[in-house]
């Protein structure tokens, strides 16, 4: 079934001698990964480079439930980035690299595709994107994939990563967040906007990282985000 749709391209690479996989993340079909040619024609060179990362896009394509790779017969660009520098750049890359892990195939998620493409329009329209920003991405995320941290009973002195929800019990057969770094998570589960220093950062991604883990999502392997600090 052909259908034309908003589209978020996220990553692709080479296939085999002359093909390129892009994932895309579509509004009508969820995540979907599509075959494009590498040949010296405009229209196929034009085609790659729009499937760069974070693109927003409108597209034409075929629906077929019975194959894993789609055919992709028409792109066009809906958002020209304004902001190319090189921290937004990264920042667009860290959102791709989570997205191709946390997204399942073929899954429609209308709420979480607006809000990725509010995000991407709205960073691009910042003069500086807060520090925070990776931290603060994946704790919004997490509420679309359906493992939003608890705040319930917030004023408890512990945060159970397995249960995601605030307790005063430590289990030793479970892993929770606890002394200073706990207030800055609780304050940005509450949207407060604070200032963390980067070593309490580092520690705040890695934990997301594995909460995300515990819950069957596994972000290992982004460097985008190390990059980022750098930068910060």
């Amino acid at each position: 079934m052909n259908y034309e749709s908003r589209a978020i391209a996220l990553l692709n690479h080479k296939y085999g001698e002359g093909s390129v996989i892009a994932k895309v993340f579509t509004e009508e079909y969820g995540l979907k990964s599509f075959s494009v040619k590498r040949n010296k024609s405009k229209k196929s060179k034009n085609k790659i480079l729009l499937l760069d990362k974070m693109n927003l896009l409108t597209i034409n394509a075929k629906n077929n439930s019975k194959k894993e790779i789609q055919y992709l017969s028409e792109i066009n660009l809906a958002y020209a980035y304004q902001n190319t520098s090189l921290k937004n750049k990264l920042i667009r890359l860290f959102i791709a690299e989570v997205l191709s892990k946390a997204l399942i195939d073929s899954e429609r998620n209308i709420n979480l595709f607006q809000f990725i493409w509010d995000t991407n329009t709205q960073i691009d329209n910042l003069e500086n994107v807060n520090n925070n920003f990776c931290i603060i991405f994946l704790i919004q995320l997490s509420e679309f994939l359906g493992i939003s941290p608890s705040t319930e009973n917030i004023d408890l002195p512990y945060f159970n990563l397995n249960s995601g929800n605030f307790t005063n019990i430590k289990n030793k057969n479970e892993e929770i967040i606890k002394g200073e770094i706990i207030n800055y998570f609780k304050r940005l589960i509450i949207k407060e906007n604070i200032i963390i220093p980067y070593q309490s950062r580092q520690e705040l991604i890695k934990i997301l990282f594995r909460y995300y883990s515990i819950h069957h999502i596994n972000l290992s392997n982004i460097k985008s985000y190390e990059v980022i600090e750098s930068l910060s």
